[in-house]
């Protein structure tokens, strides 16, 4: 089942509630009618838990997850009527948008809240997902409450989304790591924590980023 994955950048002349209520109600109700969507998730991010060298970071206060019901449709649901609406509306909350196709599992059951972990593979190293996939279970098996883990890698050499008149992301995350809890607390342990698992992460991966945020599903 194809999956895209959108890292958003809110408008800074907006309130982070603002962003918010904007993107889960006025740009949701339009984005239930992009054609050949078959679940759509928001991801407000509520904290950076952690960050990687200057400069190294990815701008992020939200991340789109849709997952269409074939190939044949996903094209087709940017080139509807209904993503120039979501175009024009962006503007009124992001200050920038980057986003791609990537290779991941079905839609999960939902995760109340999730614990993200952005990166790009290493210079000179060879992408290797198997090894990700088992530093994800691995770090999913630490935390109490933990609902499960996810992996998506994106797409090599895709063409990516990205609107003239909103900022990109130079690099855009390669790599997602998502590990799922059902309740805040939980997942806030788990954000405190995540620094004592970095000594494990596989070395393939570069500029490692990581947030705290809610999801929200949308279909």
């Amino acid at each position: 089942m194809p999956k895209r994955i959108t890292y958003l950048e809110a408008r800074t002349d907006k309130s982070r509630e603002a962003f918010r209520t904007h993107w889960s109600t006025t740009h949701a109700d339009i984005a239930r009618g992009l054609p050949g969507v078959t679940a759509y998730r928001q991801n407000h991010v509520l904290e950076t838990v952690l960050e990687p060298g200057a400069g190294g970071g990815y701008h992020v206060d939200g991340i789109v997850e849709l997952w269409f019901a074939d190939n044949d449709v996903v094209q087709a649901g940017f080139d509807s009527d209904v993503a120039d609406k979501l175009i024009v509306d962006e503007l009124n909350f992001l200050n920038g948008l980057t986003g791609g196709p990537v290779t991941a599992e079905a839609p999960h059951t939902p995760w109340p809240f999730k614990l993200w972990v952005l990166a790009r593979w290493a210079e000179g190293a060879e992408p290797a997902p198997s090894a990700v996939e088992r530093w994800a279970k691995q770090l999913s098996a630490t935390y109490d409450g933990a609902l499960g883990w996810g992996v998506s890698v994106l797409v090599p050499g895709a063409e990516l989304l990205v609107r003239e008149a909103l900022r990109r992301e130079e690099h855009i995350p390669e790599v997602a790591v998502a590990v799922g809890f059902d309740d805040e607390a939980s997942a806030w342990k788990a954000a405190n924590n995540l620094g004592e698992s970095m000594d494990d992460v596989p070395d393939v991966l570069a500029r490692v980023h990581a947030f705290l945020a809610e999801e929200i599903v949308i279909i």
